[in-house]
């Protein structure tokens, strides 16, 4: 009977430790190596799989000094020295450093980073994905961070790349605003990794072919749970194709601005309740020639103007520097403003505000504008002028038509003296409608 007792006892003591693996799946082990000894792991569960470099993992402690990240779930398939074939992480926490965030989802495809034998920290440009898909992202502190879902393909490797990142709320701390929210912010057709190595150096991106766009879909600022402004959508696009020049375009549609500090009390003065606004651009970017032509750049404000501008100028270069951007020229421009209702509202108001006639002080502009734009030279800009402060017309248009393309910087080293000056070296004309 002892003999019995004696051995029950030890088969307790001794079957758990046989049942327990001698090591670690491969994969788990080359993680832990990779991860440096910084770092620390720890799990529930580890199983191999018959991939190499693959293990499915439970109950995973990742630390690292004060930071500690949980994952419920995790799976490594094809995982290498400079990357791993696929990612799979589920129900994810990140606590005790800078960031308390969790997390429902991360998948991460096809990635690979090139090292660098001097030591060197990766760059962006030296990191390749196929696929990087997060979802439910929630953080906390005095800006936190709420995220429906991201997703980012064909990430580096000179690749247009793509991204989409859908329901995402900011908290504001410190302002006028205390919350942001985006529906949808989306591009295609840029190398990302590339432009953003690009910023960290300083420098412009490489050129690339090929169609590109971005779209950013009803935006929110608010503020105690009063909306101060709203933009529908916000659309551009771009097409680069060899041998042709370069073409883009941009439009914004439904902005609105609800009266607000600071500017509310001038809003209310000129009973607005909110200003809405469309606005759009469209450009051509010859690079063999240098010619940027703008035909159309205009912002309307519904019930109040529309500002529209049109402009072509040359010696711009396809990259852009200090010493490049002094020899840009003008060729023509044109600045047009309608007025709606902003401008006799305002003039309605100020006159109100300080006790006179509204006509007495439309003439007192008009001989302001006069004393101005004064000489025989002038007299025709004089006139379109004194028209618009009259209320004989609702529109006035600023042409500049140089007989020659102007360098800018001539404008700053040599301005002319008066007005008369500028308008015979520019051409300029000024018209009333």
């Amino acid at each position: 009977m002892r003999k019995m007792i004696l051995a029950a006892f030890l088969s307790v003591l001794v079957l758990p430790a046989l049942a327990q693996p001698s090591a670690e799946p491969p994969a788990v082990a080359q993680l832990r190596r990779l991860l440096g000894p910084g770092a620390t792991l720890a799990y529930g569960t580890a199983t191999a799989t018959d991939v190499q470099g693959s293990a499915a993992l439970t109950a995973v402690v990742l630390t690292r000094g004060a930071e500690t990240i949980r994952i419920a779930e995790a799976r490594l398939d094809g995982l290498r020295d400079d990357g791993i074939a696929r990612l799979s992480l589920r129900e994810i926490q990140i606590g005790g450093g800078q960031v308390t965030a969790t997390l429902d989802r991360l998948d991460l495809e096809g990635l690979t980073v090139r090292q660098d034998r001097g030591g060197r920290p990766p760059r962006p440009s030296d990191v390749s994905a196929d696929l990087l898909r997060l979802e439910n992202w929630r953080s906390a502190g005095r800006s936190p961070v709420n995220i429906g879902a991201i997703s980012v393909e064909n990430f580096g490797g000179g690749r247009a790349g793509s991204a989409n990142l859908t329901a995402l709320e900011v908290g504001l701390s410190g302002g006028m605003l205390d919350r942001l929210t985006i529906a949808r912010i989306a591009f295609g057709g840029l190398d990302a990794a590339e432009v953003l190595s690009a910023i960290m150096e300083q420098r412009q991106p490489a050129a690339r072919s090929g169609s590109s766009s971005l779209d950013i879909e009803s935006v929110t600022l608010s503020q105690g749970g009063n909306v101060i402004g709203r933009l529908g959508s916000l659309t551009a696009r771009g097409e680069a194709t060899p041998g042709r020049s370069p073409t883009g375009s941009l439009a914004l549609r439904g902005l609105e601005v609800n009266a607000a500090p600071p500017y509310a009390e001038w809003m209310r003065r000129l009973n607005y309740t909110s200003l809405r606004a469309e606005a759009r651009m469209e450009a051509t970017h010859d690079i063999s020639t240098g010619v940027l032509d703008i035909p159309v750049l205009s912002v309307e404000l519904r019930d109040a103007g529309e500002l529209g501008l049109a402009l072509r100028a040359d010696n711009i270069p396809e990259h852009m520097d200090p010493q490049r951007a002094a020899e840009i020229r003008l060729i023509s421009a044109r600045l047009r403003y309608a007025d709606f209702s902003l401008f006799r509202r305002w003039v309605r108001t100020t006159a109100e505000r300080e006790g006179v006639p509204e006509e007495s002080f439309r003439q007192r502009l008009v001989e302001q504008a006069g004393a101005i734009l004064n000489g025989p030279r002038l007299a025709a800009a004089r006139e379109a002028a004194q028209r618009f402060l009259r209320g004989e017309a609702t529109a006035l248009e600023l042409a500049a038509n140089p007989g020659a393309p102007v360098a800018l910087m001539r404008l700053q080293q040599k301005p002319p003296a008066n007005l008369a000056g500028w308008q015979d070296l520019l051409g300029l004309t000024l018209t009333a409608r």
